[in-house]
């Protein structure tokens, strides 16, 4: 019985620290100290223009979304075409958790700010959930929004360089007000759903992540 409880007792230790150490790295990969200005970016597109790290690939592409491959994992970035037209007509709008995920996986938050080379600060929020052993990344700042279904030993070399490109981020704002400010285009929800689901695994089941799963057989209703 001592054995046991002994055991048990060395198994949470190890779990408290593992939880410890992933958030201190994840926060060391927000919080790294790098000099930016030599960044350059190297993506154009009509909407926007940003730096992708040379150890990251373009999957696929739209107007308004990306996808980039880093190692093994799968990202997207989406023009928050949303939120830059709130800004526009909203100067006390703030960005926040759309609230598709499951709250009770989340294993990091941080809700924080970067400086752009003009010296203006944006704000940002980072949330990372895990399920097993893969952990889902959800970044959002005013000009995009990030998602990405990783690995542990990736997740943290993702956070910064996900935070490089929305530093990098170059979005045309008044093209976005134009083009989308008055038009039905996009339904939000099942646009980023749909996405979403070019990251997942190949086994992966998008119900599993959301808080309001959608129904698939209704989609053309």
């Amino acid at each position: 019985m001592k054995r046991f409880l002994l055991a048990l007792i060395c198994l949470i230790l190890c779990s408290c620290m593992n939880v410890t150490d992933l958030q201190q790295s994840l926060t060391d990969a927000f919080e790294l100290e790098r000099d930016d200005s030599a960044v350059r970016r190297n993506n154009y597109t009509n909407y926007a223009d940003y730096y992708l790290p040379s150890d990251m690939q373009e999957y696929d592409c739209n107007e308004i979304s990306h996808v980039f491959v880093f190692n093994r994992s799968k990202i997207i970035m989406d023009i928050n075409i949303a939120g830059i037209i709130n800004a526009k007509y909203y100067s006390n709008v703030r960005i926040s958790d759309e609230g598709f995920f499951d709250k009770d996986k989340i294993c990091f938050q941080r809700d924080s700010s970067f400086l752009k080379t003009d010296e203006t600060e944006y704000p940002y929020i980072c949330n990372v959930y895990e399920y097993e052993d893969d952990y889902l990344l959800y970044f959002v700042c005013e000009d995009a929004i990030f998602y990405a279904f990783t690995s542990k030993e990736d997740l943290s070399a993702l956070c910064s360089r996900i935070l490089l490109i929305a530093k990098s981020l170059n979005v045309n704002h008044t093209d976005i007000v134009a083009d989308f400010s008055f038009k039905d285009v996009i339904d939000y929800q099942k646009k980023q759903v749909n996405l979403f689901e070019t990251i997942m695994p190949v086994n992966g089941n998008i119900n599993d992540f959301l808080i309001d799963p959608v129904d698939n057989n209704n989609e053309g209703e």
